[in-house]
């Protein structure tokens, strides 16, 4: 029987695998999930994919205090390019172990996979 950790990954890696199909490309609520994922995993304030060049550019800065809710200032941001050949795995490889990656990944589930919508449809009212 699988553990929840195990359940969360499985489902992150589908969503992922949906989130790169090609017919996607169009739709910016994927383009906002991979992006999420990526600035989540490198801890970046910005990030664009550039599907064509296959190339992820992130945009962050040092943190001194490794504190996720640190400000950058304008001399402190640094920009690297990252790229690769599958997106998928790319994204995938991503994927981290833990309570506080376990409580992201259940959030963007619930944002991407439309549960709130599914919930608000099936809800009974009294």
């Amino acid at each position: 029987m699988k553990n929840q950790d195990q359940v969360i990954h499985e489902e992150m890696r589908k969503l992922i695998k949906k989130s790169c199909v090609v017919d996607s490309q169009l739709n910016p609520k994927f383009y906002s999930f991979q992006k999420s994922l990526l600035k989540f995993f490198f801890n970046a304030a910005s990030v664009i994919i550039d599907r064509n060049k296959k190339i992820i550019t992130l945009y962050g800065g040092a943190i001194v205090d490794h504190s996720p809710r640190s400000l950058y200032t304008i001399n402190q941001l640094t920009t690297t390019n990252i790229s690769y050949t599958n997106l998928e795995e790319t994204l995938k490889g991503c994927l981290e172990k833990g309570e506080k990656a376990s409580r992201f990944y259940k959030s963007q589930l619930f944002h991407y996979n439309n549960v709130a919508q599914v919930v608000a449809d099936d809800a009974i009212s009294a």
